[in-house]
């Protein structure tokens, strides 16, 4: 069956994610979302073990019962909130990923709720990459369609457009008609929420784990049936009408399966909100870049966007997951330690006297003639040196050799009982892997 109304952006999706062949995809493209599948596994065995995912679990423990294996730990819950945890241990040390020109971190919602379908049946490596990979390019052709004033208005854009990606992704896995597709964005859309105002709180990872959940729910209803808009995205009050700040145009499906935007996601080096990593890579990624001594330091300007100054002005975070949200602490860590790795984001470091002080020096200056990815730190010495440093657009990708570097190091901070080797082997092989649940099965730690 085919949707047959082209002047419909949500039946043109739906149509394109049920007759979308894997073999029609370019290997660049290919090799792209296996990087973005290995980036969220690590940051979810990263998390896995945290507190806050101790917590959660406790938290959802009388609801939950199920069968659908965790990432990394050895509780079993039902599929919905299985994916809620692993949305959740994804984010929580805001170490994933980011499709800049939305704010997006593509990969959360979406693995997060294949992971969970994929312990429940039989699902091949390619078919896991394909709805990975179409589950992002849809919300994040959805999230540049609200862009920029969706996220500025305080919607987390993550989980308000990830719930697209979960349903599409989920949907295509359990073989949606173009009919039941389009209500699975029609359920998306209606389950969508989560606001900026959480960030620096548990309830901004719960955001995205929300939407992980309710994005598979949402495949779920329309698998069995259960109707909703299908023309949900154009609909009036509907998604783009409502949350959106522009009229909807042509760009949502132009060069549908040519022009493959979830190509464009990146990796974060460093395990904090994306809008501070512009000023993190001016304080670190110089030649000459030093460390200091808190008495060597007079006084610190920090330049950045607008949306930068309002995201993450935050002179004295009170714990690790507000550090990772201010702008002052990740220039005291990075001038004062010279790196920013997780250890640096957490409640301890937060509440170091000496980074505090540092903290303390600084001014918080917007220009909006800067983008979101260039910042300018301006370092006034007690000796009356003047030391500038800036970040002047978008980073480099993340090489093979630093993801891999990156994976080693989550896996051994958060799950240590894996083997990093062995997950790294198969993951080189995983598009040929006949069982997702086989990789899953090996983070489980051993009775």
């Amino acid at each position: 069956m085919k949707l047959l109304d082209t002047s419909s952006p949500t039946h043109v999706l739906a149509q394109w994610v049920v007759d979308s062949q894997w073999t029609e995809i370019d290997e660049s493209t290919q090799k792209a979302v296996a990087s973005s599948w290995m980036n969220w596994l690590a940051c979810a065995l990263g998390g896995a073990n945290s507190h806050e995912s101790d917590r959660l679990i406790r938290a959802l423990a009388p609801f939950g019962q199920g069968d659908a294996q965790l990432i990394g730990r050895s509780e079993k819950l039902d599929p919905a909130n299985a994916a809620l945890i692993h949305a959740f241990n994804s984010n929580i040390l805001d170490f994933d990923d980011t499709h800049w020109p939305t704010g997006i971190h593509p990969a959360g919602t979406v693995a997060s709720a294949l992971v969970a379908w994929s312990s429940q049946t039989i699902v091949s490596g390619t078919d896991f990459l394909h709805a990975f990979l179409l589950g992002m390019e849809v919300e994040c052709r959805i999230g540049l369609a609200v862009s920029p004033g969706h996220y500025e208005r305080g919607w987390h854009i993550t989980a308000t457009c990830g719930v697209f990606g979960a349903a599409i992704a989920v949907g295509r896995l359990m073989g949606l008609s173009p009919e039941q597709m389009a209500w699975a964005i029609g359920h998306a859309a209606t389950q969508s929420g989560g606001l900026v105002a959480s960030l620096g709180s548990m309830a901004k990872s719960l955001n995205i784990a929300h939407a992980a959940r309710n994005g598979l729910m949402a495949a779920q209803l329309a698998r069995h049936n259960i109707t909703a808009n299908d023309r949900v995205l154009e609909a009036r009050f509907g998604f783009n009408e409502v949350m959106g700040t522009r009229a909807l145009d042509e760009s949502l499906c132009a060069g549908l399966g040519q022009n493959w935007i979830a190509s464009q996601n990146t990796f974060k080096p460093y395990p904090c909100g994306f809008l501070l990593h512009p000023t993190l890579e001016a304080c670190l990624t110089k030649s000459d870049a030093q460390i200091f001594a808190l008495d060597e330091i007079e006084r610190i300007t920090v330049t950045v966007h607008p949306l930068s100054q309002l995201r993450a002005d935050r002179i004295h975070p009170v714990d690790g997951l507000e550090a990772k949200l201010s702008l002052q602490h990740a220039v005291a860590i990075a001038l004062l330690r010279g790196e920013a790795g997780v250890r640096y984001f957490t409640d301890n470091a937060a509440n170091d006297l000496v980074v505090r002080a540092c903290r303390e020096k600084m001014r918080v200056i917007a220009d909006e003639r800067l983008n979101t990815d260039e910042a300018k730190v301006v370092i006034h010495l007690q000796s009356g040196d003047v030391i500038t440093r800036a970040s002047s657009g978008a980073q480099p990708p993340m090489s093979p050799k630093a993801l891999e570097h990156k994976f080693r190091e989550l896996v051994a901070f958060g799950a240590p009982h894996c083997n990093a080797d062995e997950l790294l082997e198969t993951l080189a092989t995983f598009p040929q892997m006949a069982n997702v649940a086989d990789l899953i099965a090996m983070t489980v730690p051993q009775s």
